[in-house]
C-alpha cells in the first residue's frame, strides 16, 4: 500500500499522466528504436515533443515501449536488466506480493542493497520506482499507444551522492530476539539470509517458558535481509528486516519473535527501529 500511494503521489503531480481520456494512437509517434540486447524488455519510442508538457523538476525523460509479460517473468527469476536512459541497470528481486489486479516486486539496483527499487505490474501497465547513485527514476503508463502497447514515461532525477556523507555512520549489525512469554516450553528454527540471497544464519532454538535469547550480531551488510522461521517444528513463515547505517532519523529494523499464550496466533512480532 505504501508504494501505491508512493507512485500515485508522483503521478497525480506529473502534467503527463493516464487519465480516462481515450488512449492517442500512432499519429503521436515519430518512430521506434530498439534498445541495444534489452530490446524484449524495454523500446525506446519518440513522441512527438510538443505531446508532452514537461514538469520543471525533470531532469531528463524517454518515452519506451516496455513488454510487461518478460519483464514479469524476469522478475520472477529473481534478476532484471533495464536499460534507462541508456543506462544499464542491474536489479536484484527480493520479495514479490501478490495483489488484485497486479503483483509488486520490490530489490535493488547496481550491487548496492540500500538502494530501492519498487516495480508495480498491473496487466499492460508498468510503475516504478528504481534509485541508483546519483539517479532516481519513475515509470509510469500514458495515455499513447503504439501499435497496440501502452507508451511509459521514464523520468529521471539527478540526486546527491551521499556515500561519503553516510560512510560516517557505522553500521547497526542486525540482530533479533526471542521471548516465550507462554507457560509452556517452544521450539522455534530460524534461517537468515542476506540481501544477495545467501544463507548466512541457521539456528534451532528451545525456550523455557518466560526465556528470552538474544541473537548474535548476524549481518553488517546493508539492505533488506530476509528471516525464515518455524514453530514448534510446523508452519515456516517469512519476514524481512533491512540493516541500516546509526544515524540520527534511526538505524537497523529490530526484530521481536514472542511466543504468547494463544493458540490461534500463538507468536506476535514486533518490529523497532531505533
Amino acid at each position: 500500500m505504501i508504494l501505491l500511494i508512493v507512485l500515485l503521489s508522483v503521478i497525480s503531480a506529473s502534467a503527463f499522466l493516464r487519465s480516462d481520456a481515450i488512449k492517442q494512437d500512432v499519429d503521436t509517434i515519430a518512430e521506434t528504436n530498439l534498445i541495444g540486447h534489452d530490446s524484449d524488455i524495454v523500446s525506446k519510442v519518440n513522441v512527438k515533443s510538443d505531446s508532452i508538457e514537461v514538469a520543471d523538476d525533470w531532469d531528463y525523460y524517454e518515452t519506451v515501449l516496455i513488454d510487461s509479460e518478460k519483464l514479469n517473468n524476469s522478475a520472477k527469476e529473481g534478476d532484471i536488466n533495464l536499460t534507462l536512459m541508456d543506462k544499464g541497470i542491474d536489479i536484484i528481486i527480493q520479495k514479490s506480493d501478490e495483489r488484485p489486479g497486479g503483483i509488486w516486486y520490490k530489490g535493488f539496483a547496481d550491487g548496492n542493497p540500500d538502494y530501492n527499487v519498487d516495480i508495480s505490474i498491473r496487466g499492460d501497465e508498468v510503475y516504478g520506482s528504481v534509485t541508483t547513485y546519483g539517479r532516481g527514476y519513475n515509470i509510469y503508463p500514458t495515455d499513447f499507444v503504439f501499435d497496440g502497447r501502452i507508451v511509459h514515461l521514464v523520468v529521471a532525477s539527478d540526486i546527491l551522492d551521499t556515500r561519503s556523507i553516510e560512510e560516517k555512520y557505522p553500521i547497526d549489525p542486525l540482530t533479533f530476539e526471542i521471548v516465550n512469554e507462554d507457560n509452556i516450553m517452544h521450539d522455534f528454527a530460524i534461517e537468515v539470509y542476506d540481501p544477495y540471497n545467501n544463507l548466512i544464519f541457521d539456528e534451532t532454538y528451545s525456550l523455557q517458558a518466560g526465556e528470552t535469547i538474544q541473537s548474535p550480531e548476524i549481518s553488517e551488510q546493508l539492505g533488506l535481509h530476509r528471516y525464515v522461521y518455524m514453530l514448534d517444528n510446523n508452519e515456516t513463515f517469512i519476514l524481512h528486516a533491512r540493516v541500516s547505517r546509526e544515524a540520527n532519523l534511526g538505524s537497523s529494523e529490530k526484530v521481536s519473535f514472542i511466543f504468547v499464550n494463544d493458540t490461534e496466533h500463538p507468536m506476535l512480532i514486533g518490529t523497532t527501529v531505533a
